[in-house]
C-alpha cells in the first residue's frame, strides 16, 4: 500500500512538473536567454518602445516609466499603472514589491538587467539604431513570442517593410540629398549613416551630404554657417527639448534664418520636423516606426 501511495505521489508531482513545463517557453534575447510564463500578465516595462508595442496590441502592463512619455502613450500616466522609475534608473523596490512576472529592460535600461533578473524573468527588448529595421523586427518578434501575437506580429511586419522599401526606392530614384539635424538648446548636431539616426539613410534612402563621426552618440556639433555651406536638398529636422519634454523646444524657430532660408530645401519647402517624441524616445515601437515613416513620406513629399 505504501508503494502504491508512493507511485501515485511520484506521478502526480511528473504531472504538476510537466504541466509547469508546458506553462513556460524559453525566450532569446540580445541580453541572453529567459524562462517565463507563456502569459505573463503583470509586466513591468522599463521603456517607451516596448511599452508602444504592448499598447498597439492592447496588452497592459502594470508599471510603466512615466516621464518623459510620448503623447500617444500618456494613458499610462493614469494611477492605476505604477510608477517604476526613470529609463536609466529602475526603482528596485517598487518593482519588487509589484511581484511581476515578467520585467522588460529596453536600451537605457540594460544596465540594471542583472539586479532586475533577481526579481522576475527579465528580457530585453533593444534596437540597434545602426541596424534599425533588421534589429526592430526581432524586437518585435520576440514581444510576438512573449505576448502571443506572433500572427499579428507577421502581418504588421509584412506592412511596414512593404513602406519603408517604397520610400527608399522613390528616395533613391530622387537622388535625394539630406541633412539631418538635431537641435538640443542652444546646440546644433547633425548626425549621418552609421549614427543612432541611421536609418534615415539605410533604410529610408537618403544620401548623406556630409561625412559624420558615426561613433559620437550626440552628433557632430556643427552651426547655421554650416548648414549653408551644405547646402541640403533636403533639411530634417529633430528638436530634442520637445522630445523630453521641455517647454523650450524651439528649433522649428530657430532655423527660420537668413542663413537657413538661402538653402535648397528652404527654396523648395523640404524642411521637415521630426516627430522628436517617436525618433528620439520610442524609435523602435510600432506606433513610432508608423509616425517615423509617415515623417519620411512627408518629407519627400
Amino acid at each position: 500500500m505504501f508503494k502504491a501511495a508512493r507511485q501515485w505521489l511520484m506521478a502526480a508531482l511528473w504531472a504538476v512538473s510537466s504541466s509547469a513545463i508546458s506553462q513556460s517557453i524559453v525566450v532569446e534575447h540580445p541580453l541572453g536567454t529567459t524562462t517565463l510564463p507563456t502569459q505573463p500578465s503583470r509586466v513591468v516595462v522599463l521603456g517607451m518602445d516596448a511599452l508602444d508595442v504592448m499598447d498597439y496590441l492592447r496588452i497592459e502592463p502594470i508599471g510603466v516609466v512615466k516621464h518623459p512619455m510620448p503623447d500617444y502613450l500618456t494613458k499610462y500616466q493614469a494611477e492605476r499603472y505604477v510608477s517604476v522609475g526613470t529609463l536609466h534608473e529602475p526603482d528596485f523596490e517598487t518593482i519588487y514589491t509589484l511581484k511581476p512576472d515578467l520585467i522588460i529592460v529596453s536600451n537605457r535600461s540594460t544596465p540594471a538587467y542583472d539586479e532586475l533578473s533577481n526579481i522576475a524573468p527579465t528580457v530585453a527588448f533593444t534596437v540597434d539604431a545602426r541596424q534599425f529595421w533588421p534589429s526592430t523586427q526581432k524586437a518585435w518578434r520576440m514581444m510576438g513570442q512573449l505576448l502571443q501575437q506572433q500572427a499579428e506580429i507577421e502581418r504588421i511586419i509584412k506592412v511596414t517593410d512593404g513602406r519603408i522599401t517604397a520610400i527608399q526606392q522613390r528616395a533613391l530614384a530622387q537622388n535625394a540629398q539630406a541633412l539631418m539635424v538635431m537641435a538640443n538648446g542652444d546646440n546644433i548636431a547633425t548626425f549621418g549613416a552609421g549614427s543612432r539616426y541611421d536609418a534615415i539613410f539605410n533604410e529610408f534612402g537618403f544620401k548623406e551630404i556630409v561625412d559624420n563621426d558615426e561613433t559620437a552618440a550626440h552628433g557632430n556639433l556643427i552651426s547655421y554657417e554650416f548648414i549653408a555651406e551644405a547646402n541640403p536638398d533636403y533639411l530634417l529636422v529633430m528638436d530634442r527639448d520637445k522630445a523630453i519634454g521641455r517647454e523650450s523646444g524651439s528649433a522649428k524657430k530657430g532655423f527660420s534664418n537668413a542663413l537657413i532660408k538661402q538653402t535648397n530645401a528652404a527654396k523648395d519647402g523640404r524642411i521637415t520636423e521630426l516627430n522628436p517624441q517617436a525618433w528620439y524616445l520610442s524609435a523602435g515601437g510600432i506606433t513610432a516606426t508608423e509616425i517615423m515613416i509617415n515623417d519620411i513620406t512627408m518629407a519627400l513629399e
